[in-house]
Formats: structure tokens, sequence, C-alpha cells
């Protein structure tokens, strides 16, 4: 049977690549981490580590046991808050990872509702690549992810909610185009245009999309901040891209509306809520859960 103080080294030891780091986190011994690393590889009957130069690297046995281990821990860790007094009273941390565009209004709104219903919550919010998240979600690091999927990912990930996601023109209500009820890319290059940098599934959609039809058009502004870019919109009456959700929670600042964009390559984009495969979720991840998918869903 495989002792559970042996795989949170081990799974420690698989985040981190290193046992000198294991030990510096966990505040244990290098010598101990060790011996409790040999133990679980005598167990399975097979290394878990290739050991190289730059540091510990999982083999294929030891992927599945790290799998294994860290939803095995996290379960461990529900059942434990579940029976506990902070469980009962509320008081669970739930950690969310997102792409960044959704820190800003969305999400905001969405911890505010559900902490009126549990008001002892607590949160841990991080942004980064969609391929972040899905790290993150895979590794334990948080207990939900929310981001638009690159498509044919092989990450294991349960799919809480999918729903397509258009990228869409973000521009000031004022706005003369606002009255349109869709936009042409010969709509967007009349205007100055405020993007997102390279890497991020708006910018590839929009690149390729342009690419296609033959159309150059070069942003007068591109951050990796997309509150940047919407306040840059609202002050100049330029146009920025993004989703109708991101601007979901934000009706009390700075006036937003979306339009479509004719072009059917900026709806090949889907958002995804994630979950850790086959976990065991504590109650409060599950309310959380349910709350950004009656945002996301609601008109």
């Amino acid at each position: 049977m495989l002792h559970g103080i042996a795989l949170r080294y081990f799974v420690e030891v698989a985040r981190t690549g290193s046992l000198a780091a294991a030990s510096d986190n966990l505040h244990v011994a290098v010598s101990a981490i060790s011996r409790q690393i040999s133990k679980l590889e005598a167990d399975v009957g097979a290394p878990l580590f290739e050991r190289l130069p730059r540091g510990m690297v999982l083999t294929e046995p030891g992927e599945l046991l790290a799998e294994h281990a860290r939803r095995t821990l996290l379960e461990a860790d529900a059942v434990l808050g579940e029976i506990s007094a902070s469980e009962a009273r509320g008081g669970k941390l739930v950690r969310i990872g997102c792409t960044e565009g959704f820190t800003r209004s969305f999400l905001p709104a969405v911890l505010a509702r559900h902490h009126g219903a549990a008001p002892n919550a607590r949160y841990a919010l991080r942004s980064g690549a969609p391929a972040q998240v899905e790290h993150w979600v895979t590794a334990g690091e948080v207990d939900i992810g929310v981001a638009f999927s690159g498509g044919g990912s092989s990450v294991p990930l349960d799919v809480v909610y999918s729903i397509d996601m258009p990228v869409r023109a973000l521009l000031g209500a004022t706005h003369p185009l606002a009255s349109r009820a869709s936009l042409t890319l010969a709509d967007l290059q009349a205007y100055p245009l405020a993007l997102l940098e390279r890497g991020t599934t708006v910018r590839q959609l929009f690149d390729l999309c342009c690419s296609t039809r033959g159309v150059r058009i070069e942003p007068v502004l591109s951050s990796n901040n997309s509150a940047a870019l919407h306040a840059f919109a609202a002050l100049t009456g330029a146009i920025t891209l993004g989703s109708a959700v991101a601007l979901k929670g934000a009706e009390n600042e700075m006036s937003l509306v979306w339009r479509p964009i004719d072009e059917p390559l900026l709806s090949q984009r889907v958002l995804q809520v994630t979950t850790m495969r086959e976990r065991r979720l504590p109650a409060v991840v599950k309310g959380l859960l349910a709350t950004i998918v009656d945002m996301i869903a609601a008109e």
C-alpha cells in the first residue's frame, strides 16, 4: 500500500524536478525524501524518475503514479475538510486558474456573487496562458480552470462546461460602429486597433484571419493586459478584441459593447471550465463551479 507521506514527497519532487527544491519546500531532509522515493519505486517495481544532470524527470510509470497521487492527495484533503469545523463554516480555500482576460471583471463578479452565498470562503486567483491553466489543473495547483481551449489537447481534464466563444469586437457604446449589427475586417481597418500580444488565442485567430484574407492590420497598441486595451478603446475610440463574457460584471466601468465580426475563423474558439480528471470536489468548489457556469450562460 502506498503511504501518504511518500506520495506527498513524490508529488513535490515531480512538481519541482529536484530533491533539493522539494526538501526546501517541505522542510524535510533530502535523505528522507530520497528514501521514500526509493521505497515507492520498490513498491511499484519500476523507476519513477530519470536522474538527469538537470534534475529529476518523471518516467512513464512515474507520470501514471503522479496523476493518481495528485488526485488521491486532493481527495484526502477534501474529505478531511468536509468533516472539519472550518469546512462546515464554508472556510475552504478555492484556487482558480484562468487566462488573463477573465481577471478584469468577469471572475471578480463571479467571486463576489459566490462570496455572498459562502461568506467564509477564501479564494486564490492566478492567470496565465491556456497551456499553463491546463497544467495547473492537471497538477492540482488549482481547483478550477477557466480558459480557451487550443483544440486537440491530450491533457487529462474533466470539462465541466464548454461553450463556443467567438472573438468579438469591443468598442465604446458611442463609437460610430456601435450601431452596426456586425463588423468586417474593412471596418476594423478604418479605426485604430488595440490587440493582445502574439501567443494569445485572440491574436492567433486574428492574425490567421488577416493572413487568409491578405489583409495587413497593425495595432496602434499591443499589450499583455486586457484592462489596458479596454481602457484605451474606451478613451480613444479605438477597437479591441475579446469575448462577450469579458464584459460581464463590468457594467459600471467604462462603457464598452461587443459586436460580432463577420469572419468564420474568428468563431473557432471554445471556452472551457475544467477540473482535474475524476477528482472528488469539495462542496465549496462545486458551488463556485455552479456560479461560474451560471454567469457564463446568463444572457
